[in-house]
């Protein structure tokens, strides 16, 4: 039997990126000697085909274990043979070596959508409220994920490592120059993994925060903190069909000034496809609690519209609204509360 995928993706490079991985993952971790490959998918549908035939069972075991997820709703096979009675498919073959994909053009581990600190590219604006100022403030932030190697390893389904950097900027758009007041730099070395719905990141990054010129200009008296540390961190996600949850924590383990080194995150994110022609209905929730602020949980929230996905880009116009201590570096020990708009790039 064999199908034909259609050419149009709905979900674009990203979807068909991500179902192939997933699928990929699913094939290595439980059919790795049957040597069967993904040749393609889209729309929730995978094409595969095997080097050799197969049972009637086994087609049927993988297309089960494909579709237990509920990600793939559709499996096709290109030019399938099924073994005569008195033949079988190979029960085990030799380890073939790993295939490593440099420079993969997709990412293993989704951004997390409302983390305040997501490396990504973004320009929003936020009405600000502090403890001792209200403000009218923009909110920009130049970041990526690059990928370096896919691949590392023969018994995992997908596993990468890549490069993550980002510049956060707060301005403060009521004084005459719109003056910077902070900004944070950001720089990590991500190792992910995908095993079906389940995908996990494991990184070290660096932040260092830094206040604007204008900004010490007119604030002559200001107790200038020298921010910078170093964390490792480990964050676990699962994707159930349109609903993703995740959570984690990590440890600081150099700082300056010196900080408590424990936090923790979690959240939830949900999509709802084609809500509006090709505009997606997106909400987001991201918590995180740190030690050095004992323990008191920062909340964010986003919900708005994407445009869906065309050769792996995604653009977000999405409202938000966070409470809790500031992820602004130089303030970390302040409290903040702010509701915005935002436009966010996924490249």
């Amino acid at each position: 039997m064999a199908a034909c995928l259609s050419a149009a993706p709905a979900g674009g490079a990203t979807e068909m990126a991500y179902l192939t991985a997933y699928a990929e993952g699913v094939l290595d971790s439980r059919f790795a000697e049957l040597h069967v490959s993904v040749l393609g998918a889209e729309n929730g549908e995978v094409l595969l085909a095997a080097r050799s035939c197969l049972p009637e069972t086994t087609r049927l075991a993988i297309e089960q274990a494909l579709r237990a997820a509920g990600r793939v709703q559709r499996v096709a096979w290109r030019d399938f043979k099924t073994c005569p009675a008195a033949e079988t498919a190979p029960a085990a073959a030799a380890t073939a070596p790993p295939l490593i994909e440099p420079l993969p053009p997709y990412e293993i581990f989704e951004p997390l959508l409302a983390d305040p600190r997501q490396p990504q590219f973004s320009m929003r604006y936020q009405r600000y409220h502090s403890a001792v100022d209200s403000f009218n403030a923009a909110m920009v932030s130049f970041g990526e994920y690059f990928g370096f190697a896919s691949g590392l390893w023969r018994d995992a389904s997908v596993s990468q490592i890549g490069l993550q950097g980002a510049v956060f900027g707060l301005f403060n758009l009521d004084t005459p120059s719109s003056d910077l007041v902070n900004a944070d730099y950001w720089i990590g070395i991500p190792l992910s993994y995908r095993n079906g719905p389940w995908s996990y990141l494991a990184r070290v990054y660096h932040q260092s925060s830094h206040l604007g010129d204008e900004f010490l200009l007119g604030n002559p008296g200001i107790n200038r903190i020298n921010l910078s540390y170093e964390d490792a961190e480990l964050l676990i996600s699962l994707d159930l069909n349109s609903l993703r949850l995740y959570g984690g924590g990590g440890y600081i383990f150099h700082s300056e000034p010196e900080l408590a080194p424990w936090h923790a995150q979690g959240g939830v994110e949900g999509r709802k496809e084609n809500l509006i022609g090709n505009l997606d209905l997106v909400a987001a929730a991201d918590l995180q609690a740190h030690e050095e602020r004992g323990w008191h949980w920062n909340r964010a929230y986003q919900l708005g519209l994407a445009f869906n996905r065309r050769g792996g880009r995604e653009v977000r116009l999405m409202l938000e609204h966070f409470r809790g201590f500031s992820p602004n570096g130089q303030f970390y020990r302040e409290r903040l509360r702010y509701t915005g708009l935002g436009l966010f790039f996924d490249l």
